[in-house]
């Protein structure tokens, strides 16, 4: 097994490899996995690597950077608009057959990732698959059928099944390993931390811009969430809490930045309560202002229970943010109870005790912000880079072996 490298003990450069990557979601999508895997290609290119690739064609997106294939899709989801990579057509296999490749690195289970296990067989190459999403936390979003038993049994059949198509199997939390080993995975699972430009997040290119912006005072408490507005995110329990605790605190503001299908329904929830003027919905946020608004919030907050190792935490952190959340394994190791956070029970109204208790205690809100930026030391982008490019190595070394022994006994046989 793979150990994690550390900037302090760099592994070696080994040699340049040529790397295709398969994902069903990339820019212009702005979540976890699509950030990760900018990030990580950066990271692999800066490493010398050939990078390439593969994701659905977004109409009307121009890909700003090389070495980004676009696959023809179909429009699966309106609100957000995702689309669905075709397989089998001419320009995917074109383009497939002229590419040389050393190894593979599936990131989704869906079409492009099937695509990935279809390139591995025929070219006889090792597979990596990384496991972002718990498929069965996601069923509502086939419509009608979605939240039947019989959907949520072949989510799991589908999850662990399309899982041991690769050859090893990175998760970014202990978390997912858990949930994996519980599937009947049978594939060497590796836990690899997403990783950040954490340099990006230690201080404000400009201090107080969204303040000014929402019309917030310098000294009001500003509450933030970000990411996807979505149903799994449960920002709708986020409203209710900051309503219950906002008479203690009359100047603190609720903040979301992300968009999403059910932003509408929330905006609406937010209009119907007594202090529909301090809940504010950004939108999304460009990335380059986001440490911007990190800095101005005083606490970070989160009410998922389907994360796997949210990037908006570890964003977070790196900005010296509190933290108060809903109990979830995917925080393992970036929020400590009662060192920079608090993860709490699914009740709302303890959820809300116990924001409310930290913002009344302006020292401890000074010291978990220390405590949260030590914290995010472990999950540099660099770290998660060194560790893919060992992974990387030790698969293709591991697939020559197998190419080798299947051809010396082919021989033998005579």
């Amino acid at each position: 097994m793979s150990k994690p490298a550390t900037d302090s003990n760099p592994t070696p450069h080994l040699g340049s490899l040529r790397i295709g990557l398969f994902t069903d979601t990339y820019a212009p999508q702005i979540n976890g996995v699509s950030i990760s895997l900018q990030l990580v290609s950066e990271g692999l290119q800066r490493r010398g690597h050939q990078v390439t690739i593969f994701a659905p064609n977004f109409p009307g997106y121009k890909d700003d950077q090389p070495g980004v294939v676009r696959l023809p899709s179909l429009k699966y989801l309106n609100d957000p608009p995702i689309y669905v990579a075709l397989l089998g057509t001419p320009r995917s296999t074109w383009s497939l057959s002229r590419k040389h490749f050393d190894v593979l690195h599936a990131h989704s289970p869906l079409t492009v990732g099937f695509l990935a296990y279809l390139t591995a067989s025929t070219k006889n190459l090792p597979l990596i698959y990384t496991y972002h999403t718990s498929i069965t936390d996601y069923t509502h979003y086939l419509k009608v059928i979605g939240g039947t038993g019989v959907i949520r049994h072949a989510a799991r059949w589908f999850s662990a099944t399309s899982t041991n198509l690769g050859d090893q199997i990175v998760v970014p939390s202990p978390k997912f390993q858990r949930l994996l080993l519980e599937q009947k995975v049978t594939k060497p699972i590796q836990v690899i931390p997403n990783g950040i430009d954490l340099s990006n997040f230690k201080a404000a290119k400009k201090p107080g811009s969204f303040r000014n912006r929402l019309g917030i005072k310098p000294d009001a408490p500003i509450l933030l969430s970000v990411g996807r507005v979505d149903p799994e995110k449960r920002l709708d329990f986020l409203i209710d809490a900051f309503v219950l605790m906002s008479d203690r605190f009359p100047d603190a503001h609720l903040v979301f930045a992300g968009d999403g299908g059910s932003r509408k329904k929330l905006e609406e929830q937010a209009d119907a309560t007594k202090v529909s003027n301090r809940i504010h919905f950004l939108g999304m946020v460009d990335r380059a202002e986001l440490p911007d608004l990190l800095h101005d919030a005083a606490v970070f907050l989160s009410a998922s229970i389907t994360e796997v190792h949210p990037i908006s935490v570890i964003e977070a952190i790196a900005s010296g943010l509190p933290l108060v959340a809903v109990q979830d394994e995917a925080f393992e190791g970036m929020i400590v109870e009662n060192e920079n956070g608090h993860l709490t029970a699914p009740d709302v109204r303890v959820f809300s005790d116990t924001l409310a208790a930290l913002l009344a205690d302006p020292e401890k809100l000074v010291r978990y912000g220390k405590r949260s930026m030590e914290l995010s030391g472990k999950f540099s982008i660099e770290s998660q880079v060194l560790t893919l490019e060992n992974l990387y190595f030790e698969a293709i070394l591991q697939n020559w072996r197998g190419s080798f022994v299947s051809r010396i006994s082919a021989r033998l046989k005579f």
